[in-house]
C-alpha cells in the first residue's frame, strides 16, 4: 500500500503556543521532505532542487527552488513538525526538533491544511470555493473524474485536448486537437467546432460531459474558447461540468476568478509557473459543483494515497472508506513553497507584471531573430500580459533538426563539452521537449520566481532596466550557449 512518508494518523489536534521561536534553518531534512522519493508522486525523486548557480528557464516543467520558497518551506516545517513531535514525545523533544529545523513553531495539522486550502482559494478571491490537494496534476485529474461521476446520476465522459498539449496520465478522454499533423496551431474556430462535436457525441450516447479547457497547453496554446464553453453550458444546462486546466497558470488572474464565480472548477500546479517542488497540485471546486457531489469512492490507485487533510471537511465526510493517513506533510510543505511564490506574484501590481512579461518576451524575440539556428513554434493563449512560454525548435547549419533531448542535456552540462568557451557557461535548465508535429521543441518559460525577483529589486530602489538586467543576462547566456551547440551541430 502506498502511504505518505510518515503516517500522522496519531497527530495532535491542539497547539502549544508557548514553544520558543527556533533559531536556524536546517536544509537536510527539509530537502528530504520536499524532494525525496515519494510513492505518491514518483516525479519528485528526479525533480529539480535549488536554483543557485544555474539558469532556470523551465517553469512550464519545473524549476529549482528560490531562497524565498525554500525559506517558506523551512519555516512551515519547523512550525508544524515541532508541534507534532512535541505533543507526541514531549516538549523537550519538540523544542529540540524545532530548533534543528529553524523557524517559529506551534500550529496543529488540521489548522495548517485548512489554511493552505484557504490561501489557494484566496489567490482568486474565491473564499467559498473548496480546495483539494493532490500529489500530481494527473492525480488531480483523476480526482476530478471521480467527483464529477459522483455529481451525476449518468455516466460521465471527459473531453480534453489531445496529447501532447495535455500530458498523458489522467483519465481516458475523448480528445480534440490544438495543432494539425504538421505542428501548426489550428484556428480557434476549428478547435471550438471539434470540441463541440466531441461534447455532442458524448451527450448523445446518454452520458454527461466533463469538459477540460486548456487555459495554456504544454506548447502555449489554449482551447476551446471560453465563448464556446459558455454556449455549450447554455445549450446543455446541468449536463456539462467544466474544468479549467490552469496547470501552467499563464492566463490572467481575473479570468480564472471569473471562471470560479461562474461555476467552473480549476486545476492548479505548484510545480510549474509557481516554481514550487514537483509533487504539488490542487483542485478548486465552486460551491455549486460541491453541492451536487454525493457519496463517492476513490479509484483503487488513489484510495491508499489520498490523506484526510488533503480534503475540506464536508467532502472528506462524503468519501466511502478510510483514508490512508491523516496528513501528507510533504504535500503541505511543497504547497507552502509554491504559495510563497504565487502570493508574492499576485501582490505585484498587474501593470508591472505585464511589463516584466513583455520585457522578457522582447529579449527572447531579439535573441531568436539574431540566431539562424533557432525558431519559435507558433503559440498563443488568452490573457492580458500573460507570462511567456516559448516552444523553440533547433536546427544545425544544414537546416536539419537537432535532437531536443540530447541538446537539453548538453545545455544542462556545458562543462562536459570539449570546446573551452563552453566551460565558463553556467548550466541552463530548459523544460522537457514536447512534440510539435514530427519534431520536438525545447521550451523556454518565464516563471513567478523571476518576476518576483525583478519586483524585489525595483522595491529596493533600482530602476526597471537595472532590476530586469539579471534576467536579461540569463537570457543572453542561455541563447549564446544554445547557439554555440547548434552551430557545432551537436
Amino acid at each position: 500500500m502506498n502511504r505518505p512518508l510518515l503516517n500522522f494518523s496519531f497527530a495532535p489536534q491542539t497547539t502549544r503556543p508557548d514553544r520558543p521561536r527556533a533559531r536556524a534553518h536546517g536544509g537536510g531534512l527539509v530537502d528530504l521532505l520536499l524532494f525525496g522519493p515519494d510513492e505518491r508522486s514518483p516525479e519528485t525523486g528526479e525533480g529539480p532542487r535549488h536554483a543557485a548557480g544555474e539558469i532556470w528557464l523551465s517553469s512550464c516543467d519545473g524549476v529549482g527552488l528560490s531562497a524565498r520558497a525554500t525559506r517558506a518551506a523551512g519555516d512551515a516545517c519547523a512550525q508544524v513538525f515541532g508541534d507534532v513531535f512535541g505533543d507526541v514525545f514531549g516538549d523537550a523533544f519538540g523544542d529540540a526538533f524545532g530548533g534543528v529545523l529553524g523557524g517559529p513553531v506551534g500550529r496543529a495539522l488540521p489548522h495548517w491544511f485548512d489554511d493552505l486550502r484557504r490561501r489557494l482559494a484566496g489567490l482568486f478571491d474565491a473564499p467559498a470555493c473548496h480546495a483539494i490537494l493532490a500529489g500530481s496534476v494527473a492525480e488531480a485529474e483523476i480526482l476530478f473524474d471521480a467527483l464529477t461521476r459522483a455529481a451525476s446520476p449518468l455516466p460521465t465522459v471527459p473531453v480534453a485536448a489531445a496529447p501532447p498539449e495535455r500530458p498523458e496520465g489522467g483519465p481516458p478522454a475523448r480528445v480534440f486537437p490544438l495543432r494539425d499533423r504538421y505542428g501548426l496551431a489550428l484556428p480557434m474556430d476549428e478547435i471550438d467546432a471539434e470540441a463541440a462535436r466531441q461534447v455532442a457525441e458524448a451527450l448523445a450516447s446518454g452520458a454527461d460531459v466533463a469538459l477540460h479547457l486548456a487555459d495554456c497547453s504544454e506548447t502555449g496554446l489554449s482551447g476551446p474558447s471560453r465563448a464556446c464553453v459558455a454556449r455549450l453550458e447554455q445549450d446543455h444546462p446541468g449536463r456539462l461540468t467544466v474544468l479549467i486546466d490552469a496547470r501552467q497558470m499563464r492566463g490572467d488572474r481575473e479570468t480564472i476568478a471569473a471562471d470560479l464565480a461562474g461555476g467552473r472548477a480549476v486545476l492548479l500546479s505548484g510545480a510549474t509557473f509557481a516554481g514550487g517542488p514537483k509533487g504539488a497540485a490542487a483542485l478548486l471546486l465552486p460551491p455549486a459543483l460541491v453541492a451536487r457531489i454525493g457519496a463517492f469512492d476513490l479509484p483503487d490507485g488513489l484510495a491508499a494515497r489520498s490523506a484526510a487533510l488533503d480534503w475540506p471537511p464536508d467532502l472528506r465526510e462524503r468519501r466511502r472508506g478510510d483514508f490512508a493517513a491523516l496528513a501528507d506533510l510533504r504535500l503541505g510543505l511543497r504547497w507552502e513553497a509554491a504559495l510563497a511564490e504565487f502570493e508574492a506574484f499576485f501582490a505585484i501590481e498587474p501593470g508591472l507584471r505585464a511589463e516584466i512579461a513583455a520585457a522578457f518576451s522582447r529579449e527572447a524575440d531579439r535573441h531568436l531573430a539574431a540566431s539562424p539556428f533557432l525558431k519559435a513554434a507558433d503559440f498563443r493563449f488568452a490573457g492580458d500580459g500573460a507570462p511567456v512560454l516559448l516552444p523553440i525548435l533547433t536546427f544545425d547549419e544544414r537546416g536539419r533538426a537537432i535532437k531536443a533531448d540530447k541538446l537539453r542535456r548538453a545545455l544542462a552540462n556545458p562543462a562536459e563539452r570539449a570546446a573551452p568557451r563552453a566551460v565558463r557557461r553556467r548550466p541552463v535548465r530548459l523544460a522537457a521537449p514536447v512534440a510539435i508535429g514530427a519534431r520536438k521543441a525545447l521550451r523556454l518559460a518565464l516563471g513567478a520566481p523571476m518576476v518576483n525577483d525583478v519586483a524585489e529589486r525595483l522595491a529596493e530602489g533600482r530602476n526597471f532596466t537595472e532590476a530586469f538586467q539579471p534576467l536579461a543576462d540569463d537570457l543572453h547566456e542561455t541563447f549564446a550557449l544554445w547557439g554555440e551547440l547548434a552551430q557545432d551541430g551537436f
